[in-house]
């Protein structure tokens, strides 16, 4: 059942329930105008998340990204050789700041780490790729920045 609605001069149609009491809880807060509507609905050029997420980084950061993905998939060791990072406290926290900085963006963290055990029951082996679905939109947003 469909529920017709005039508001302040504006005949608005609710199907549902659920949309009636959403439009009646406004408070008598003015609707969208025509304009904002089909601004609102139209895609409008904003920074993406990856932007957002590239743009807060620290330059170390950027370029621990930058050697991740690069390479397909990188060991710790590796990693921090590249970088210059030899204390493995202050590794960790360049990682635990992208990840506060993806979240910020609201968005998920773009590196993703595995470990594995040598023979099995020997010492970890971390491992460190960007997630795919990523991957492409980091490299150019990377590019963008020094």
């Amino acid at each position: 059942m469909a529920y017709r609605v005039e508001y302040q001069g504006h005949v608005v149609t609710c199907d549902t329930v659920g949309e009636l009491h959403v439009l009646l809880t406004e408070n008598g807060s003015k609707p969208k105008t025509a304009a904002v509507q089909a601004a609102a609905s139209t895609p409008q050029e904003t920074a993406s998340n990856m932007a957002i997420l590239v743009s807060k980084l620290q330059k170390e950061q950027r370029d621990l990204l930058r050697h991740v993905a690069n390479n397909s998939q990188i060991t710790r060791e590796r990693l921090r050789q590249l970088t210059g990072i030899t204390d493995p406290h202050q590794f960790a926290g360049v990682l635990i700041g992208i990840s506060k900085s993806a979240a910020g963006s609201k968005m998920k963290s773009p590196i993703e780490s595995t470990h594995e055990r040598e023979n099995g029951s020997g010492p970890r082996v971390y491992q460190y790729k960007i997630r795919n679905s990523v991957k492409a939109e980091l490299k150019e947003e990377l590019s963008k920045v020094q």
